[in-house]
């Protein structure tokens, strides 16, 4: 997975949206299987849009960046809405595989 194309996918969530570990992993270059190892990856990367990954049922990981309550935060501060602690389905983006 390239670590300037995962930036770019990043770069490309918008505002009040989310996008999946799996789908950010894929559209950076990487395979579904690369998703189990992007927390991490962003957790290092210190990207400003990183809490913008979730997993693919809209919730917080328990280990995102480290601090699952302040990407809750930051989400909800950006409109993003949560019921029953998943982020709404409507809100997701599907990166492009690039």
């Amino acid at each position: 997975m390239d670590s300037d194309r995962l930036r770019a996918v990043l770069d490309d969530i918008p505002r009040g949206c989310w996008a999946s570990y799996g789908d950010v992993a894929v559209a950076a270059g990487g395979t579904v299987l690369h998703a189990r190892a992007l927390n991490r990856r962003l957790t290092r990367l210190e990207h400003k849009h990183a809490h913008r990954v979730l997993k693919s049922d809209g919730a917080v990981a328990p280990t995102a960046l480290g601090d699952p309550d302040a990407v809750l935060r930051k989400l909800k501060r950006e409109g993003v809405r949560f019921d029953g602690g998943c982020a709404s389905q409507e809100a997701r983006q599907r990166p492009v595989p690039g």
